[in-house]
């Protein structure tokens, strides 16, 4: 089983909030899930605190609910951006955090495609909270990504149509690599929030390629991957649609993560293919059809 997916929703107060208000939020933003919701497990907070977690349904995804007092505990601060996106200042004078609410998904998750449907079914689940609790912003636990919350509600909102886009849930960070043998600068793309998904976070070959660059076609792969789970294995080629070829490959380590990576290099693209079998290369990414909600969440 793979870490559970969290966000984190700090609160500079509290408000009365229980089970049936979430899930009309949710059937609110997503009317297409409505007969998908079901409530596992009653609860709800007061406004002094007071009262239990619940626990909701989306399929077959079972979303809790928690409340606890006082601010987050991420173990560190440091990954964090320094300002806070809610208040497009400096994290420091961010006001204090009278309490937070975890949305987490608690069942077991093995496969890309649950992984997917369980992240997607805590955003939603989030996203409705956005519109009942005062949320100063929210932190996806996996990535340590930190998101305004009116952005976050958006990207939730695209996870039931097919042009779908998960950065929401990833953070790209990108480190000095070695120079180049030209005596050229490189810069090396590490991922965070990955893991959860393939049990490994992507890291690429260091590249002389602009930062703006990198960043787009690591954004490509790893949407694609994520969306569309194929079986990750050594010396992968991909072909992600306007972007060059990559190839992963399954290293115990990278050069910046001691952790196993999955290691990402870009490759020079072969000559457009003709002909009947030019669609039929592997890792080709094909249109969503029938909306997020449709395909993973039945």
């Amino acid at each position: 089983m793979r870490e559970p997916f969290a966000a984190l929703l700090p609160l500079t107060h509290n408000v009365d909030f229980a089970h049936d208000q979430i899930l009309a939020g949710v059937s609110g933003l997503f009317p297409s899930l409505t007969s998908k919701l079901r409530v596992v497990q009653a609860g709800g907070f007061a406004e002094g605190g007071e009262g239990g977690a619940c626990f909701l349904a989306i399929g077959p995804n079972v979303i809790s609910v928690h409340l606890h007092p006082g601010p987050p505990n991420l173990g560190t601060g440091e990954a964090l951006d320094m300002v806070c996106p809610a208040w497009f200042g400096l994290r420091a004078n961010h006001p204090n955090v009278h309490s937070h609410v975890v949305v987490r998904s608690e069942q077991d998750v093995n496969q890309p495609a649950e992984a997917l449907a369980a992240a997607a079914a805590v955003s939603m689940v989030a996203a409705a909270l956005i519109s009942i609790v005062p949320v100063e912003e929210i932190i996806w636990e996996a990535g340590q990504v930190s998101i305004e919350p009116q952005a976050f509600q958006r990207a939730a909102l695209r996870l039931i149509i097919p042009e779908i886009k998960v950065g929401h849930w990833l953070a790209l960070r990108i480190f000095d690599g070695p120079p180049s043998p030209q005596d050229r600068p490189s810069l090396i793309l590490g991922s965070k929030g990955l893991a959860p998904f393939f049990g490994r976070e992507l890291e690429t070959v260091a590249s002389i390629l602009p930062k703006a660059e990198i960043e787009k076609r690591v954004q490509a792969v790893t949407d694609f991957l994520i969306l569309h789970g194929p079986p990750v294995f050594d010396d992968m080629p991909l072909y992600v649609p306007d972007h060059d070829f990559v190839r992963l490959r399954l290293r115990d380590r990278g050069l910046i993560n001691p952790k196993p990576v999955l290691l990402l290099r870009i490759e020079a693209g072969p000559a457009a293919e003709v002909g009947p079998g030019a669609s039929s290369r592997y890792g080709q990414a094909l249109p969503a059809m029938g909306g997020f909600g449709k395909r993973v969440l039945t």
